[in-house]
């Protein structure tokens, strides 16, 4: 049973769990259960059980009437929460005695906050906290009923400013691209009534035109003259925490404040990171590619959404965007949250609807061109950049990025764990091997690493199965590797004259690889691997691989048993999904 398993965990850890909350109700409907009941609806959902009481070590609660409480609860969700909450009550069998439990599912973005009626929005918002609940702060509140709405913030006025104060260089390209793109908009106006146009300025008091917040940002020599906090930190640390120091005592080992324009700071925070990243360098052809820690077009493209999609409200205006490059991860924290009616688990995936809190600063950097290049746009404005940002990432055989999210703040975290990483590049290179594809430096990447490769290994990395095939029988032609199990279960390793050692990811006890097919064993390997590159449900898995949910889900078991992977969600969850346990303990 579910209950079962979740007791079990808090019994071990001895205490509820950040998505479990436990009461007694003993003596009656708890008054703190409706905090409860928003804390989940605004975060990640959660499951609330009556009837147990943890100070006795979470067994049944004397004198817990279920029928009563149960009546309760319900009544509650319907009449003590806005909006009012629907959930499936259930009376369950535990230890011979009755408890209640009630799964709480997240609302939906646009419905948030859900609260305690009688407090009020500001009064009655929680959030999730460890194994509490939190009061959401007056600016968490705003921001979550700010998504109901089209923010303006971008379009306030800065009095302070004058047109002077825009870089002359990035207006002239501005309004150029815009000419460009829109002729019969653009093409008989000046300058100034451009940018009116664009929202770059706007009238203000007088009738005098004056940089709007988000021209400034794009177009401003220094924005940080009236905006001192609108900056994007860098710091590099030696450790994987906040605090850690470097044998010589350093907390920091790169420590760099980035102003200027936004144009100007995602140049000069790539340059930052680059400055502090191992490189290795792949031939193709007679041309040569320079490979980081992380691909550069993905700290770009991070950089360029931290700071368009920001909350820009003056709430907001104290706070910078900020970078932290640890020694397993980088980070990229920005103030403000998800807007509309984009969850965490939609981002990065096709097909959404593009949203942007800040339209009029997007819609001006998607005419802007980003400095020393070649035309090309800072960004595109059409959602494209997460997705693009998980393809970079699969192509360098990196995990994708996870995403979290809260009222006011978003961190992405982007894991080095990768196949491609620089020293595999150099040892891919010291092969001196020409002409090796995208696919072939993944083959011999998860040769090095895994010990082995199939034909559905580089497909859980999206390489197409014809491709895959042609990539992994031209490393046999060329001595680098060398085939087994037969053309059904060909499975691929490194010749023995390519000296490498390897670490295989999950070590089955000899016997029991021995007694099972070579197909199940592919499937496992395929599994890790399509895992590692981002998919993580049962079904997604499923439609990749071409196996049946159900031969998806035994593997899922066996790795699970095996420890190499672990599930992130509740048992029984709609949307579980799993990530790799590696074998120095890191998730």
């Amino acid at each position: 049973m579910f209950t079962d398993s979740l007791v079990a965990t808090m019994r071990a850890v001895g205490a509820d769990l950040h998505s479990v909350e436990v009461k007694s109700a003993a003596g009656g409907f708890p008054s703190d259960v409706v905090e409860t009941l928003s804390a989940f609806a605004n975060g990640g959902g959660g499951t609330l059980i009556l009837g147990l009481d943890e100070s006795a070590g979470f067994t049944p609660a004397v004198g817990f009437d279920a029928n009563k409480i149960r009546d309760a609860l319900a009544g509650a969700c319907a009449d003590k929460m806005n909006p009012p909450l629907r959930l499936a009550i259930e009376i369950e069998e535990f230890e011979s005695a009755l408890v209640v439990r009630a799964d709480v599912s997240e609302l939906d973005p646009i419905a948030k906050p859900c609260f305690v009626e009688a407090r009020g929005a500001y009064q009655g918002s929680f959030i999730r906290s460890g194994d509490g609940d939190r009061r959401l702060t007056h600016y968490e509140v705003t921001q979550l009923l700010a998504n109901r709405t089209q923010p303006r913030s971008d379009l306030d006025v800065v009095e302070e400013a004058e047109l002077d104060d825009l870089e002359s260089s990035l207006v002239a390209d501005l309004v150029e691209r815009a000419r460009r793109r829109s002729p019969r908009a653009f093409a008989e106006l000046d300058d100034a009534t451009s940018l009116l146009r664009l929202g770059a300025v706007a009238r203000a008091s007088g009738g005098v035109l004056r940089p709007t917040v988000g021209g400034l940002l794009a177009l401003g020599v220094y924005p940080q003259q009236f905006f001192p906090q609108l900056f994007v930190s860098v710091v590099v640390l030696p450790g994987t925490r906040m605090g850690e120091q470097s044998p010589d005592g350093a907390r920091f080992l790169d420590n760099q404040t980035i102003t200027g324009p936004i144009p100007v700071m995602v140049l000069d925070a790539v340059a930052a990171l680059i400055r502090n990243m191992r490189k290795a360098a792949i031939i193709r052809g007679i041309s040569r590619e320079d490979r980081y820690d992380y691909p550069l077009d993905v700290i770009r493209e991070l950089v360029v959404n931290a700071l368009m999609h920001r909350d820009y409200s003056p709430e907001a205006r104290g706070a910078q965007v900020q970078i932290e490059l640890y020694v397993d991860r980088l980070v990229v924290k920005s103030p403000g949250g998800l807007y509309g009616s984009i969850s965490v688990d939609m981002l990065g995936s096709s097909g959404n609807v593009n949203t942007s809190r800040n339209h009029a600063l997007a819609a001006i950097l998607a005419d802007l061109s980003l400095p020393g290049s070649r035309g090309e746009s800072i960004c595109e404005n059409r959602g494209s950049g997460l997705p693009q940002v998980m393809e970079s990432l699969r192509q360098a055989g990196m995990s994708p990025p996870t995403f979290d999210a809260a009222p006011g703040r978003l961190m992405v975290t982007v894991p080095q764990h990768a196949l491609l990483s620089p020293d595999t590049v150099e040892w891919i290179g010291s092969l001196r091997q020409r002409h090796l594809t995208d696919s072939q430096h993944l083959a011999l990447a998860m040769m090095r690493t895994t010990g082995r490769t199939t034909n559905t290994m580089l497909q859980a990395w999206g390489v197409a199965p014809v491709s895959a095939g042609q990539a992994l029988r031209d490393l046999v032609i060329r001595g680098l590797a060398v085939s087994t199990g037969g053309r059904r279960y060909a499975s691929y390793q490194l010749a023995a004259s390519v000296p490498s050692p390897f670490d295989l990811q999950v070590n089955y006890a000899a016997d029991e690889q021995n007694s099972r097919p070579p197909g199940i064993e592919m499937q496992r390997d395929a599994i890790l691997q399509a895992i590692q590159a981002g998919h993580t449900t049962t079904r997604a898995l499923s439609i990749l691989l071409g196996v049946t949910h159900r031969t998806v889900a035994r593997r899922i078991a066996e790795l699970i048993e095996a420890g190499a992977i672990e599930p992130l969600g509740p048992r029984r969850s709609s949307k579980q999904s799993y990530r790799l346990v590696h074998k120095n303990g890191e998730k």
